[in-house]
């Protein structure tokens, strides 16, 4: 990100595009080239694909993952112009934040896998939920202060990637036999969510006129998400429960 910023204000944002594309073109010969050959996974009816979503806990829990999504993206879709005209930060500085932020994700993502195996997947999953949605409420009003409000941030982004972990693995286990089908159907909610949420805080940005309130409008969707958590975790501990009341 903090290439892609300085990019954007040498030769302009269309350039972004431009290089995305030839280094796409590149990966994609190195693939087809050093990839050796494997046999895919048998292939799955669109009829059996449709029975997951009988499964309440992955119904609550694709729910989970569009509420997260949406609410990262209404953040972090706008998070440049956050920098810039509420906490009041250089474009240069700017840059340096993105990496700073890019590092704390790095460092979400190792600290999610060791939490998960000392914690358990439902502890690291609400914690972490609650953390966000508490950090993202906070923001707005700290946007006079540019330090808290960059560490306010860094929490933000820390509590995203520590939590990510924990909710592949709570789909693996509600569904080992259909793993791959429900992270698939995981991977097109993520996307849908982030469509949505930018579109969302566009909406947010055209009403108010200021991307100040986009971090509470996050809040509130991605505080959804930690309700459909709730319900997730409820309704996967009454099918535990059932075989021990027979």
């Amino acid at each position: 990100m903090p290439i892609g910023i300085a990019i954007a204000g040498w030769l302009g944002w269309q350039a972004i595009f431009l290089i995305l594309g030839l280094f796409s073109l590149l990966v994609m010969v190195v693939i087809f080239r050093r990839f050796p050959k494997i046999e895919g996974d048998a292939p799955v009816s669109f009829k059996d694909q449709l029975k997951v979503l009988g499964n309440l806990v992955i119904v609550s829990g694709l729910f989970l993952t569009f509420f997260r999504e949406s609410g990262n993206s209404v953040m972090f879709t706008y998070l440049t112009p956050f920098l810039q005209s509420i906490l009041q930060m250089k474009l240069s500085t700017v840059g340096m934040l993105m990496l700073v932020f890019g590092i704390f994700g790095v460092i979400g993502s190792r600290l999610g896998g060791f939490v998960v195996d000392k914690w358990g997947v439902v502890r690291m999953i609400l914690i972490g939920l609650a953390v966000h949605v508490v950090s993202l409420a906070l923001l707005p009003l700290f946007s006079s202060l540019p330090a808290i409000g960059c560490l306010l941030i860094a929490v933000i982004v820390l509590a995203m990637f520590t939590t990510a972990p924990a909710i592949q693995t709570f789909f693996i286990q509600q569904a080992p036999q259909s793993a791959n089908l429900v992270l698939s159907l995981q991977t097109s909610i993520i996307h849908l969510g982030l469509a949505a949420g930018a579109g969302a805080g566009g909406v947010m940005v055209n009403a108010a006129s200021t991307v100040l309130y986009n971090p509470w409008l996050a809040s509130l969707i991605v505080g959804l998400g930690l309700v459909a958590a709730l319900a997730c975790v409820s309704l996967s501990g009454r099918n535990d429960a059932k075989p021990a009341q027979n």
